[in-house]
């Protein structure tokens, strides 16, 4: 095994997967998991903060308010963790990109990394190297894990830190080297924070790494030691740094903001049927190359028993705890989403089935049919959005949930057929409005192009593996070529990137011109202790992907029936608090009452009213503390 050979093709592996989630990305929000945790995220980067009051009313946030009268997601913080930079960079460039749109890259970076680390790890258990390519490539195209390379899911998250714990707990059994079991705590304190129900694995990974370690006397073992102690210390450290953040936001180190009735009762066998082979939801419906796990597992087992004892451990563990989750399905979205994170381990165990492939061909025709049948089925799932084929159940079954998963007419893997047309379509590329179709294509040329080269790249240094000790007499200078190949498609990336996001920036899904300079004038004007409501919460997707401004903002239904006595007190609060509240509305439902607005109007000193384009709105009040 070359290490710095296996590198270089696992970058490469990275960076082709990445060109393909980038051709198939959509900058779109579509989850109240999705939003709530972008929220987080945009309070943090913005404020130091972690409040989730954006969506005081479009997922009843405020039914859920913490002792300081603020609402925050029940989520671990890991998630928004990892977005944060992506976010960060978006808020300060000199040039203007979605925040949102940059964001969700962050989703397709793990994933992609994710591959490489699939590559690299059945290196580690002596896999010729076609064959953990291919087994990398059918995790990154013929799997879930690609729609949900699209989304922001904690999904993504959950299997990139359970996967690169894994894979550094294999370096540190072979090496030895502390950095190894260091990276290692921090990927599973990470995933702790991502998931808390992650913990629960924290025995299993410790004894992978550090119960019965190659080394003889392994106890007396300083480098066994050390690595060990570094790998507690990362584990602790992220522990408390979760209290922390529990008590920081519910006053309680222990609390997790789950609620009393989100329960584990469900029926084992209901859970585990739908989660592995319902017809719209089922493991192994959704990725049915997963079958050849009947012969590979055990010849993987053979292979590295104690691998496949970890790896057993985490998908039974996930299959047990989320069939018993009063809300197992998941919701809204593309196959098992709870078991997502197993997907990675469970692809790693088809290697041996992929080596009988080679020899076999009855067994490689039927195997890599169930291969493109499941790359068939993920090419439908990153084409249409979910919530899409919801609104179309709700039209067509009283049961939509249930019938989606359980009757096979229903299931998406069927019913996405009669979406696929250009309006429905999920890519950022495509534009549909007033019935005309718009293409980028110089987005699509230069992404192809992209994809292209480092398919050809990945080929080249998978072909130089191959070649005789006298063809690679220069090695050196091979090394500098080759580095110096990865760092110009790593600046391709970067330059296709930022090109990409420029141009999707005004994507006509999140609003038109008026609430654009809406945003730009708040971001102008405001002052310490300003607040912002936004009176149609439908908007706060845009306001999620436009608003540079820094204030707090409070997404508020404009319904009647939503203004409650939370809401009500809520206004208090800020007009107590606040020395300026900037109100924006527009005149979608001129025609019904708006009691946000009249409360204003009642208890505040209106300042300046400003009119946009599209019918928008922005008036400013002045609060009792700035008179």
């Amino acid at each position: 095994m070359n290490d710095q050979i296996d590198s270089r093709i696992a970058a490469w592996l990275a960076l082709f997967l990445f060109g393909i989630y980038l051709l198939s990305f959509s900058g779109q929000l579509y989850s109240q998991d999705s939003l709530s945790m972008f929220a987080v995220t945009e309070s943090f980067v913005k404020r130091g903060e972690f409040n989730t009051d954006q969506l005081w009313t479009l997922f009843k946030a405020r039914d859920e308010i913490a002792p300081d009268g603020e609402s925050y997601a029940k989520y671990g913080y890991g998630m928004s963790l990892f977005a944060a930079p992506l976010y960060a960079l978006a808020l300060h460039l000199p040039f203007d990109l979605g925040l949102t749109q940059t964001t969700l890259l962050t989703s397709s970076i793990v994933i992609a990394l994710t591959g490489a680390l699939v590559f690299l790890s059945a290196r580690r258990l002596q896999f010729s190297r076609d064959v953990c390519i291919i087994t990398a490539l059918l995790f990154g195209l013929a799997t879930p894990a690609w729609v949900y390379a699209k989304q922001f899911w904690s999904e993504p998250y959950a299997l990139f830190t359970l996967f690169a714990a894994f894979y550094f707990l294999q370096r540190f059994r072979a090496e030895s080297r502390a950095r190894d079991a260091l990276i290692a705590g921090l990927a599973l304190g990470l995933a702790m924070a991502t998931r808390v129900t992650n913990a629960a694995l924290i025995p299993f990974f410790v004894w992978y790494g550090f119960v019965g370690h190659p080394e003889r006397n392994a106890v007396k073992s300083k480098g066994a030691q050390r690595g060990f102690a570094w790998f507690a210390l990362m584990l602790a450290l992220i522990a408390l740094s979760i209290a922390w953040y529990d008590w920081a936001r519910y006053g309680n180190p222990f609390a997790t903001g789950y609620r009393a009735d989100e329960t584990f009762d469900n029926p084992f066998l209901l859970g585990a049927y739908g989660l592995l082979f319902s017809p719209g939801k089922g493991l192994f419906v959704y990725v049915p190359f997963l079958a050849a796990l009947a012969f590979s597992f055990a010849v993987f087992a053979r292979r590295a028993w104690r691998d496949t004892i970890l790896i057993f451990a985490i998908f039974a563990f996930y299959l047990l705890t989320f069939s018993l989750w009063y809300y197992w399905w998941g919701g809204t979205n593309w196959g098992p989403r709870f078991l997502v994170p197993t997907i990675p381990f469970l692809v790693l165990m088809t290697a041996p089935a992929i080596e009988l492939a080679k020899t076999k061909r009855t067994f490689a025709i039927v195997f890599f049919a169930l291969c493109l049948l499941a790359f068939f089925f993920e090419l439908l799932g990153i084409s249409i959005p979910s919530l899409a084929y919801r609104a179309r159940m709700m039209r067509l079954s009283a049961n939509p949930e249930m019938d989606t998963i359980f009757l096979l007419p229903f299931s998406p893997l069927v019913g996405y057929f009669n979406l696929l047309k250009p309006s429905t379509l999920d890519f950022a590329w495509i534009r549909v409005e007033s019935g005309n179709v718009t293409l980028d294509w110089l987005v699509i040329a230069l992404t192809l192009a992209f994809v292209i080269l480092c398919g050809v790249s990945l080929r080249g240094a998978f072909s130089a593996t191959k070649q005789s000790p006298t063809a690679n007499a220069d090695a050196a200078s091979q090394k500098s070529l080759a580095m110096t190949s990865l760092l110009i498609a790593f600046l391709f990336a970067l330059a296709l990137t930022a090109l990409s996001l420029s141009r999707y920036r005004d994507d006509p899904h999140f609003a038109g011109g008026g609430y654009r300079a809406l945003v730009e004038t708040v971001a102008r004007e405001e002052q310490a202790r300003d607040v912002l409501i936004l009176n149609d919460d439908a908007r706060a997707p845009f306001f999620f992907n436009a608003n540079h401004a820094r204030l707090r903002w409070y997404g508020l239904s404009r319904a009647p029936q939503q203004f409650d006595d939370a809401t009500r007190a809520l206004l208090i609060r800020l007009a107590k608090q606040s020395t300026r509240i900037w109100f924006a509305y527009d005149d979608a439902v001129a025609d019904q009452p708006d009691p946000t607005r009249a409360w204003l109007d009642q208890s505040l000193q209106q300042i300046t009213q400003r009119d946009f384009d599209d019918g928008v709105h922005l008036v400013l009040y002045e609060t009792g503390l700035a008179r």
